[in-house]
């Protein structure tokens, strides 16, 4: 019997492996939720200096500056979530447990919908 000990692979090593994947895929969810909320600030605030222009040339609506309003707010809590998720790696339950910060919600934006219509 030969025994080729370059196969081997040890509980450690399989825990390591096990480790690492755990570590790669909370990575990427967290990557992927980063880029998903720094795209609601864009679209947001893109919305927000639109109706700005409006406002400025005094040419908005009562509509559109409530709309600037609500959408502040929006932004602002869309930035808070954003700065939550730059301390989620930092938990001691990463990557195994991490706690997720509550996602607010999307804002409807009629000028700038998520998923055309078409």
């Amino acid at each position: 019997m030969n025994i080729d000990w370059s196969q081997l692979i040890t509980k450690a090593m399989k825990e390591a492996a096990a480790a690492a994947a755990r570590l790669s895929e909370a990575q990427a969810l967290l990557k992927s939720r980063n880029e998903a909320a720094a795209g609601q600030v864009a679209r947001i605030h893109d919305r927000i200096d639109t109706l700005g222009y409006g406002i400025d040339l005094g040419e908005a609506t009562s509509e559109d500056e409530a709309e600037q309003q609500t959408l502040l707010a929006n932004l602002k809590q869309w930035k808070a979530y954003k700065f939550s998720l730059g301390k989620v790696s930092t938990q001691a339950a990463w990557p195994v447990a991490p706690e997720w910060p509550v996602q607010p919600d999307v804002p409807v934006i009629v000028v700038d919908p998520i998923f055309p219509t078409t």
